[in-house]
């Protein structure tokens, strides 16, 4: 389902589909919850994500950071756990999602209209205790409202690295108490000056610093993606490895 009303609509759909989604048992959390790839869930030590942090899953355009969380909200459906959805930048496919296994009816998507909005939308979910994965697609399009609101370039610079550090600030209190898997899909960022970072991603310092796990993903061949564990406060870091795509099917693992 995914909601385009005005805000009283569109909280009043969010606490009903929620409701539907408890069905009387409060989320109850746990250690980690699995993404679904072997290879994945081994190279990060724990056997999947901790729940109860914010993780960051980076890469260039194409590199299958979408088609990755919507195999991980699977996974979690699968295993009976809630799942949401923000959808920053409006791109949210419900066709595409259900030809991976996701099942729409039981999935929370919401549509922010400015980056104040979508860490508001996510604290009530996280704190509603009725989801166990909710991802954020992406960061990078996580506008401040007064930029939303002012000409292009009156803002001031660094306004949207200054309002995503304060909102994760609040947000990683929010996601520790309710032991929620919160997954935010960024870009790399372009570096051209002093030869670049690879590893550095869109949005500034914040999320690199609030982030428990980065995972960056990066093209290696014809139908192969490339994944690299940066961070892991919860297990090993620098695990790699290589999942296969599968036209229609997704990811899997390599041979």
């Amino acid at each position: 389902m995914v909601l385009s009303m005005t805000e009283q609509e569109r909280q009043r759909a969010i606490l009903r589909k929620l409701a539907r989604l408890e069905d009387g048992v409060l989320f109850h959390p746990a250690t980690i919850i699995p993404t679904g790839l072997a290879r994945l869930d081994a190279a990060l030590g724990t056997g999947g994500l901790p729940l109860g942090a914010i993780a960051e899953i980076f890469g260039a355009s194409g590199s299958g950071k979408t088609t990755l969380a919507l195999q991980m909200v699977r996974r979690a459906q699968s295993s009976g756990a809630g799942a949401a959805w923000i959808d920053a930048d409006r791109t949210f496919d419900p066709a595409y999602a259900a030809s991976l296994g996701v099942a729409l009816d039981r999935l929370v998507v919401v549509m922010p209209e400015s980056a104040e909005e979508a860490f508001e939308m996510a604290a009530k979910l996280a704190a509603s205790q009725a989801v166990s994965l909710l991802i954020v697609d992406p960061a990078a399009a996580l506008v401040p409202a007064v930029e939303l609101d002012a000409a292009i370039g009156s803002s001031g610079p660094g306004l949207h690295g200054r309002v995503l550090a304060s909102g994760l600030q609040k947000l990683a209190v929010a996601v520790a108490r309710s032991g929620v898997a919160l997954v935010f899909l960024n870009q790399t960022r372009s570096r051209m000056e002093g030869g670049g970072d690879a590893d550095t991603s869109a949005g500034g310092p914040s999320l690199k610093l609030y982030a428990a796990v980065r995972i960056a993903l990066e093209p290696a061949g014809t139908g192969a993606v490339r994944f690299r564990v940066l961070k892991n406060k919860a297990g090993p870091v620098y695990g790699r490895g290589e999942l296969r795509w599968i036209p229609g099917a997704g990811f899997t693992e390599t041979a």
